[in-house]
């Protein structure tokens, strides 16, 4: 929307804007609300809102009417190649000002019947996506590695007076300690003589306490100490707790043992069943080291005859090509041999297929009779249940990877069906490598998303649901620039409206709901104006912080 206002101030043919004008924009289904709140030498403030994204009969009427006014003045009619020089809309609230290039985010959205229910497709999908999770896996440990080098080499460009301060540190701290502790004074004879034989050797006698003192753990007020004699070494009650019968103290707390044991569950250890081991990594190649998994992600509750069984999934082709293309070589390694020794190394391969086929079995993907609904609920990350599908949820990162290279397959197979398939896995790793630089992947609710328009991501995806049509739709966005008609309202029409809607609902306190079903009026866009009206009057879907621009 910055956009927009930055578009007119540049073109100036809106003209000079005063405080309280009102300008409309349009582009595709959209209509934006400009409000100029304060204009100044060299600086001007706006604000802008969003109307009606779910489209009524009125806002219908009204932006048909809006589109004919624009058409009018910048598009010439059919026929006559040259724009006409009579305004056939002379007394409509809106005034054509100008068509404005605009970095506007352009929505597309396509019904994927034929697409997301074919059965090639599926099976498509289910090879691609050992496919693309395998590169997703890689590429974790790519940037995992890059990470920790950045902070290692942060941490070596610390000064040396820093890190020798802070070697000192400790050893002067106990220095401290020590020069704190007091010094015992060594045993005299001269000592003996203070001696006496009515000196109390076993120290004061404790203050008696009350019992509600006792039972409530509250210290005793201090007293004066009593120094009578007493026999060394004995426990008196009295002169602990005085008077107080011991019926009256709180009697004392069970420590819970012998309570039964809890149950820990039914595992598949305790079951009996044969889970498949931890391998024992013997990398054969020192740089494997750098693309090791973490242990939790290699401790699926599967059978080993399972893994086995689905062992023939895995795509050992396309893991060698991937692992040439990993950019692990440091100084003084030539990265061709680095990449062979990879290709290489047993242990390696056979670490990223276990991990790759848990959670290709937990997620039911092995199956090969799957359907649309299947495919959404995956993609919502509404994974059914399964028998891995717990140890795969318990592992956030490792269910946020694959959840990603799912979405990834789905735009795969969307791409595909769409342009054609991906005949080389040169083509397969440059479109991965797209959609992790240019593209978002994801759902509409997601805070991702959001952030990902806030960020100017050239490319939205996501995957819907129409519930009325019984359809399974794809949404996407495109950045781009593209051409806003901007128009002037007139500022007397909309000020004469929205005085009329506060003395009737606030005055009048006029509760009929019907009076929005007749609201709708082409020539003074009543239902857009209503609607661009500060709440509670109005209800406009998004209203911005106060923009300001510089006019000069």
């Amino acid at each position: 929307m910055q956009n927009m206002s930055l578009s007119i101030k540049r073109h100036g043919d809106c003209g000079s804007p005063k405080p309280g004008s009102h300008f409309l924009g349009r582009f595709q289904d959209r209509v934006v609300w400009i409000l100029v709140l304060e204009r100044g030498f060299g600086y001007c403030c706006l604000n802008i809102k969003g109307l009606e994204l779910q489209e009524t009969s009125c806002h219908t009427a009204e932006a048909r009417r809006v589109d004919e006014v624009f058409e009018t003045a910048f598009e010439s009619p059919e026929g006559l190649g040259r724009g006409t020089a009579v305004n056939l809309h002379w007394g409509n609230v809106l005034t054509p000002c100008a068509s404005l290039p605009v970095r506007v985010y352009s929505d597309a959205r396509s019904v994927l019947t034929g697409i997301i229910d074919s059965h090639d497709n599926l099976r498509q999908l289910r090879e691609d996506f050992l496919k693309v999770l395998v590169w997703v896996l890689l590429q974790h440990c790519v940037k995992r590695r890059k990470a920790f080098a950045g902070s290692a080499a942060g941490e070596g460009r610390k000064p040396q007076s820093a890190r020798t301060q802070s070697c000192v540190e400790p050893s002067a701290a106990r220095s401290k300690t020590s020069s704190l502790k007091p010094r015992r004074e060594s045993p005299s004879l001269n000592s003996f003589s203070d001696w006496s034989d009515e000196d109390d050797l076993f120290g004061p006698q404790p203050a008696r306490r009350t019992a509600a003192q006792v039972n409530a753990g509250a210290p005793g007020s201090r007293t004066e100490l009593q120094t009578g004699p007493s026999l060394p070494g004995s426990v008196e009650i009295d002169s602990l707790f005085g008077d107080v019968a011991l019926s009256a103290l709180r009697p004392l707390q069970p420590l819970g043992l012998g309570l039964p044991a809890a149950d820990k569950g039914r595992g598949p250890e305790s079951l009996g069943l044969p889970v498949a081991a931890l391998p024992r990594l013997n990398f054969s190649s020192r740089h494997s080291e750098l693309l090791n998994l973490p242990s939790g992600w290699r401790s699926a509750p599967l059978p080993a005859p399972r893994l086995q069984q689905a062992r023939h999934f895995f795509p050992e082709e396309w893991f060698r090509f991937a692992l040439g293309r990993v950019e692990l070589a440091g100084q003084g390694d030539c990265p061709q041999e680095v990449a062979e020794a990879l290709q290489l190394d047993e242990g390696l391969r056979e670490l990223h297929a276990q991990v790759a086929l848990s959670c290709f079995i937990s997620l039911g993907a092995e199956s090969s009779v799957t359907s649309p609904s299947y495919v959404y609920r995956v993609y919502c990350g509404d994974v059914p249940w399964t028998e891995g599908l717990d140890w795969l949820t318990a592992n956030a990162e490792l269910f946020q990877l694959t959840l990603k290279a799912f979405r990834y397959s789905f735009k795969l197979l969307f791409d595909q069906a769409s342009l054609g398939a991906v005949e080389s896995p040169e083509e397969l790793l440059s479109t991965l490598e797209d959609y992790e630089r240019d593209w978002y992947i994801g759902l509409v609710s997601e805070r991702g998303w959001q952030e990902a328009v806030l960020q100017e991501k050239p490319y939205l995806f996501s995957l819907g649901h129409d519930l009325t049509m019984g359809t399974y739709t794809g949404r996407m966005l495109t950045l781009q620039e593209m051409l806003v008609q901007v128009g002037r309202l007139n500022r007397e029409g909309v000020r004469g409206q929205w005085a009329n809607l506060s003395w009737e609902l606030l005055y009048a306190t006029n509760d009929d709901e019907e009076r929005y079903s007749i609201q709708a009026h082409p020539v003074l866009l009543r239902n857009l104006t209503v609607q661009a009206a500060d709440p509670p009057l109005g209800y406009p879907i998004y209203s911005s912080a106060p923009v300001h621009l510089p006019c000069l």
